[in-house]
């Protein structure tokens, strides 16, 4: 399957193909090419995403680099901090790790004298568990968010596409169970990366 967001590039692509195999034939061969590349980069796999109520889901098809003890920027809280790195040839999917609403969005780091621009979103369940996704600016400068403050967002579903990859942070409190550790490769909506703490 492709994702939606492969019809700005395919559509105009394919109909120059048909108008250049038309008009010179076997030199459109280059553009059909390019086509298939790009629905590979673009597709959207067809995964069963786990159903876990006190799960949290890896956020995108990717690689943990670090799993670590840190300060949350964003709410101001000591936190367990899980970074992942997106491959250039993984699937662009952005999943949301956990069910719930979006209390806030963030396009910096808050006191911090970077001038990086981020997209952070602050996922509160109805149990009042916090979580916090981060994405980094991906290769193409683009990031693309479909939800806004104030709405829900559920467990695995898409929440957001990063062309070319990007690296995603995940600020969890200080209790959760992790269940991943550095080098895992994971993939979005389907891999645990750690439960909420109901001990």
């Amino acid at each position: 399957m492709i994702a939606q967001e492969a019809h700005r590039y395919l559509t105009p692509l394919i109909i120059i193909a048909v108008l250049v195999q038309v008009q010179f034939g076997f030199y459109a061969t280059p553009i059909w090419l390019l086509a298939v590349v790009i629905a590979y980069l673009f597709r959207m796999p067809a995964y069963n995403l786990t159903s876990d109520p006190l799960g949290l889901l890896s956020p995108a098809d990717s690689v943990v680099t670090s799993v670590s003890n840190a300060h949350d920027p964003y709410l101001d809280r000591d936190a367990i901090r899980i970074e992942f790195e997106m491959g250039m040839f993984d699937p662009y999917i952005l999943r949301s790790v956990t069910e719930g609403k979006i209390s806030n969005f963030w396009l910096r780091q808050p006191n911090s004298d970077s001038n990086e621009r981020v997209r952070a979103a602050w996922i509160r369940t109805d149990e009042d568990d916090d979580a916090v996704m981060v994405v980094h600016p991906s290769r193409s400068k683009q990031m693309m968010c479909y939800y806004a403050a104030g709405e829900r967002v559920g467990q695995g579903k898409k929440c957001g596409f990063l062309p070319l990859g990007s690296k995603i942070e995940v600020y969890l409190p200080e209790d959760s169970i992790i269940e991943v550790k550095q080098g895992d490769k994971v993939t979005a909506g389907k891999d645990i990366i750690a439960h909420w703490n109901r001990s």
